[in-house]
């Protein structure tokens, strides 16, 4: 089950502007945005909660508009491998998002890394709409060049695990990070980067480091401030302006589905 505390849900979702915060939301046609979002509850994302965990049945889709999510992938030995990092470029998860019956067991956790608020909808009610005539082709269009992107960025992330060290990573991250909160100021703990990266504490401590004496990065007690984004860009792995090419094309094909 969708592990929203019951506390958290603030209000009934407008039918407003605050849809288009979200990317996937935003290239929907504005009748079916609305139209979604009246069913939809606000609710704030809490650092470091699971919404989600491995083995629980999903029942909701989850639009970030704030903060972000790692997926994670459990592994034997009780460890997890980072898949995804998702805020309001995209939505939860690609499987529920493609038809998977409400119910259905969940592979992956989902984790809230950076606090915020996100729209919280029923998977029956996406299916209600998938069931119309008028919606059906501009609804699949959306949703498949969303999940197209994020099956090139699973592609892009297993890539980077295997062959790019931790500071590249973590340079990545962090960019990443900055993307999605849409500022240089990051609250993440050393435990909370070690989730993201795939890495050991140990080395995210000495990769941080190593970024804060080259002066890219003030970072104390769980506070981060990117000091040098172009420095870190051209330290950074090339997954970074790869995953930023895959979601302009899957952005423009979004545009030209729903247009």
């Amino acid at each position: 089950m969708l592990s929203l505390p019951l506390d958290t849900a603030l209000v009934p979702a407008p039918v407003s502007d605050l849809g288009v915060t979200n990317r996937v939301m935003a290239a929907l046609p504005a009748p079916l945005r609305g139209a979604l979002l009246a069913r939809a509850d606000l609710v704030e994302l809490a650092w470091q909660t699971d919404l989600l965990r491995a083995g629980e049945p999903v029942t909701q889709l989850v639009f970030p508009l704030e903060g972000f999510v790692s997926v994670l992938q459990p592994v034997a030995g009780g460890g997890t491998v980072p898949l995804a990092l998702v805020g309001h470029e995209g939505v939860l998860d690609v499987p529920a998002l493609l038809g998977l019956k409400a119910g259905s067991l969940s592979g992956q956790t989902w984790r809230v890394q950076a606090a915020g608020l996100a729209f919280a909808l029923p998977l029956a009610v996406m299916a209600a709409h998938r069931g119309e005539p008028a919606l059906q082709a501009v609804l699949q269009a959306v949703l498949q060049a969303h999940a197209a992107l994020r099956y090139a960025q699973l592609a892009q992330q297993l890539l980077c695990l295997n062959q790019h060290g931790v500071l590249q990573r973590l340079a990545r991250c962090l960019l990443m990070a900055r993307d999605r909160v849409q500022a240089p100021e990051l609250f993440l703990t050393h435990d909370s980067l070690a989730q993201m990266l795939g890495a050991r504490r140990e080395s995210v401590t000495l990769a941080a480091g190593r970024l804060q004496r080259r002066g890219l990065i003030s970072y104390s007690r769980g506070y981060l401030m990117l000091l040098d984004a172009p420095a870190l860009h051209a330290l950074a792995c090339p997954c970074y302006d790869a995953d930023r090419e895959s979601a302009a094309a899957a952005s423009a094909s979004a545009a030209s589905g729903s247009g």
